[in-house]
C-alpha cells in the first residue's frame, strides 16, 4: 500500500533540511513558523534567552507575533531586511513559497547587535527585571551588522534552491532599512527623544480600535491639546491624525492578508466608523483598495 505524503510534509521536510545545513554551518538560530506565525517544526540552535522566552505565555505570544510581521514584510516588501524582536533581539525572515502558495516563513537570528540601521518591529517587552531573563540574555551572541546581513544572504540562497520564487515585480532583494524607519510603523520607539511622544505613540498603538481624538490622547499624557499637537509634530514630521491613520493602515495590512475577516469588520476593528471612509484613507496610504490589497497579499 502506497503512503502518500502530502505537500505541507514535503515543504516541512525541505525547509527542516534547509534549516538543520544552515544552523550546523553558521551556529545560528532558526525555525519555521507557519502563516499565523505558529511553531512548525524543531528550534535549532535556540538561545537559552528565546526558549525562557518562549515558556512564558505572555512573551510566547508576543514571538509569535514578531515571527508574522517579519515574516509579512518580508514577503510583501521582497526584501530580507533584518528587525529586532519585542525582546530587542535581531532576526530576519525568509519566505518559504511552493507552487505559487506561501507556507510560511524561515526566521532565523536571535543575536545581539547595536547597529542604529536594525529598525524595531515592535514595542520592546519589559524583560529585564527577570533575573533568569536577565542571566540567560548575557549568553547571547553578538554579531556585526555585516556578518547578519551575509547570513540572511546564505539562508535566503539554500531555501531559493529548494523554493525558488520569483515576485511579480522585482526579485527579493536584501536592502538596509532607512535609519529611523520603522518596519511600517513610522518611526522607531527608541528614536523618539521626548518621552511625552513615546508615551503617546504607545497609547495610540494600543487604542488604534477606540475612537482617538486629540483631547483623550492630550488627557493620557497630561499635555495640553495645543502642546501635544506643535511637540508631536516637531517629533514625528506628521501630525496626529496623519500618525493615527499611518498606525491603522499597518494593521489593516496585517489583517488582510493574514485574516478572513470582511473589509467592513477590520475598518470598525480598527475605529472607523463607515468603511467608506477607512477604504478612502486605506488607498491613499498604500495606493491600492483594500479588496486590491488582499487580492495581491491573501496568504
Amino acid at each position: 500500500m502506497a503512503i502518500i505524503v502530502s505537500k505541507e510534509d514535503r515543504v516541512k521536510k525541505t525547509v527542516q533540511s534547509i534549516m538543520k545545513d544552515y544552523t550546523n554551518a553558521t551556529g545560528i538560530a532558526c525555525i519555521y513558523v507557519d502563516v499565523q506565525g505558529k511553531e512548525r517544526s524543531s528550534k535549532y540552535n535556540f538561545t537559552k534567552f528565546c526558549h525562557f522566552m518562549r515558556s512564558i505565555p505572555e512573551f510566547r505570544y508576543k514571538c509569535y507575533q514578531c515571527d508574522l510581521y517579519g515574516g509579512l514584510e518580508s514577503f510583501k516588501k521582497h526584501s530580507c531586511c533584518p528587525y529586532r524582536c519585542h525582546a530587542g533581539l535581531v532576526d530576519f525572515s525568509i519566505p518559504v513559497v511552493f507552487e505559487g502558495q506561501l507556507n510560511g516563513f524561515i526566521v532565523s537570528g536571535q543575536m545581539i547587535s547595536s547597529d542604529i540601521r536594525i529598525p524595531n518591529l515592535q514595542a520592546q517587552t519589559p524583560w529585564q527585571t527577570d533575573r533568569q531573563a536577565f542571566r540567560y540574555f548575557q549568553s547571547v551572541p553578538q554579531y556585526s551588522y555585516e556578518d547578519i546581513m551575509s547570513a540572511s544572504r546564505v539562508i535566503h540562497t539554500l531555501t531559493n534552491c529548494y523554493f525558488p520564487y520569483v515576485p511579480k515585480t522585482d526579485s527579493i532583494n536584501f536592502e538596509t532599512p532607512i535609519i529611523g524607519q520603522d518596519l511600517g510603523q513610522g518611526a522607531e520607539l527608541s528614536n523618539i527623544k521626548r518621552p511625552e511622544i513615546r508615551k503617546t505613540v504607545i497609547y495610540i498603538k494600543e487604542h488604534l480600535n477606540c475612537n482617538l481624538s486629540l483631547r483623550t490622547i492630550a488627557d493620557s499624557v497630561f499635555l495640553s491639546e495645543s502642546y501635544l499637537s506643535k511637540l508631536f509634530k516637531q517629533e514625528m514630521n506628521l501630525n496626529l491624525m496623519q500618525y493615527i491613520n499611518q498606525c491603522r493602515v499597518w494593521e489593516a495590512e496585517k489583517l488582510l492578508a493574514s485574516s478572513r475577516e470582511s473589509i467592513d469588520v477590520i475598518s470598525r476593528r480598527l475605529g472607523y466608523h463607515h468603511t467608506s471612509y477607512f477604504c478612502r484613507i486605506f488607498k491613499q496610504y498604500t495606493g491600492e483598495t483594500p479588496h486590491a490589497y488582499r487580492k495581491k497579499y491573501k496568504l
